[in-house]
């Protein structure tokens, strides 16, 4: 997949920008807004595996759940952009194994 124009990331600073064309008929009034900056605490590169996501996402959530801190993954996103598979993994590969069958693995290694 490549990003759509006028798309920017900044992995490092958790920053992504949009950056939209205004279309407006000659002679109207557009104030719509073309700009829009999110920020995040950080953001994964398409190319981290199963295993990094596990590592950086859900690890500190299973942790602090041991300690009695209530915690949640919620998985947002375009339809086809990977959100089950992240969560439940690939059937094909082991370690294509999703967010659920390693916290698991993972809870009964603690």
């Amino acid at each position: 997949a490549r990003p759509s124009k006028g798309f920017s990331a900044d992995i490092e600073s958790g920053a992504l920008n949009f950056e939209l064309e205004k279309k407006s008929a000659e002679g109207q009034v557009d104030n719509s807004k073309t700009t829009f900056k999110f920020k995040f605490d950080g953001i994964l590169p398409m190319q981290a595996s199963q295993q990094e996501v596990f590592e950086i996402v859900a690890t500190p959530v299973i942790d602090d759940v041991l300690q009695g801190i209530n915690g949640t993954i919620f998985a947002y996103g375009q339809t086809g952009s990977g959100k089950t598979f992240t969560i439940t993994g690939g059937a094909e590969r082991y370690e294509d194994r999703g967010l659920i069958p390693r916290t698991v693995s993972y809870l009964f290694d603690a």
